[in-house]
C-alpha cells in the first residue's frame, strides 16, 4: 500500500503526540516549592513560635499568682460578691418594663379636646383600659381614629360610651400594644 492511499485521519493517529518538554518538570518545581513552603512554615510555627507563646502564658501566669497573692482571700471573695450582684442587677434592668414609653404614646395621640379620668394596665395580656370624655362623639370616633392609626397599638375595641347630662361622650375603651413598647 502506497503513502498516498492512506486516508489524512489514519496518517494523524499514527503519529505520536509529544507534550512539551519543560511542562512536567515546571509542575514538580513548583509543587516542591510549595511543599518547602509549608514545611518551613510548619517547623517554625512548632519550634519558634509555640515556645514563645507557651512562654508569655508562663509569664502572666506568674503575674497572676502575684497579684492573688497581694490580694487577700476576704478581698477576692467580696469583689467577686459585688461584680455577681451587679450582673445581676445589670439582668434585671435588661427585663424590666418600662411603662414610660407607654404614657409617652399616650400624650402624643391624644386630641387636646379628650380627658382621660382612669386607666387600667395589664402587662401580661398587653392592654390598657381607659376610661375618658370627650366634647362629643365626633371628637371620639377622630381619637380612635388616632389610636387605631397609631403603630404600637394592635387594636383599639370600644367598650362602652353613652353621652351624660352635660352633652359629653364618655367612654371606656381598651388598647392591645405590642410587646415592643413596654421592653
Amino acid at each position: 500500500m502506497s503513502q498516498y492511499t492512506k486516508s489524512a485521519l489514519e496518517q494523524q493517529l499514527k503519529t505520536p503526540t509529544k507534550m512539551p518538554v519543560g511542562w512536567p518538570w515546571r509542575l514538580l518545581i513548583f509543587s516542591t516549592i510549595i511543599l518547602g513552603t509549608a514545611t518551613i512554615s510548619y517547623f517554625g510555627i512548632t519550634l519558634g513560635y509555640k515556645p514563645y507563646l507557651n512562654s508569655q502564658i508562663s509569664v502572666l501566669d506568674s503575674k497572676i499568682n502575684d497579684l492573688s497573692k497581694t490580694i487577700g482571700n476576704d478581698q477576692q471573695k467580696n469583689l467577686i460578691t459585688t461584680y455577681s450582684q451587679l450582673v445581676n442587677i445589670q439582668n434585671l434592668l435588661d427585663s424590666h418594663t418600662v411603662t414610660s414609653k407607654l404614657f409617652d404614646l399616650l400624650e402624643k395621640n391624644t386630641l387636646t379636646q379628650v380627658y382621660y379620668v382612669s386607666l387600667d394596665l395589664s402587662l401580661l395580656e398587653k392592654r390598657l383600659k381607659i376610661d375618658g370624655s370627650a366634647p362629643s362623639y365626633d371628637i371620639l370616633s377622630q381619637q380612635l381614629e388616632v389610636l387605631r392609626k397609631t403603630p404600637n397599638i394592635e387594636r383599639v375595641i370600644v367598650n362602652d360610651s353613652k353621652i351624660i347630662d352635660d352633652g359629653t361622650v364618655r367612654f371606656s375603651i381598651q388598647l392591645i400594644f405590642k410587646p415592643e413598647l413596654v421592653k
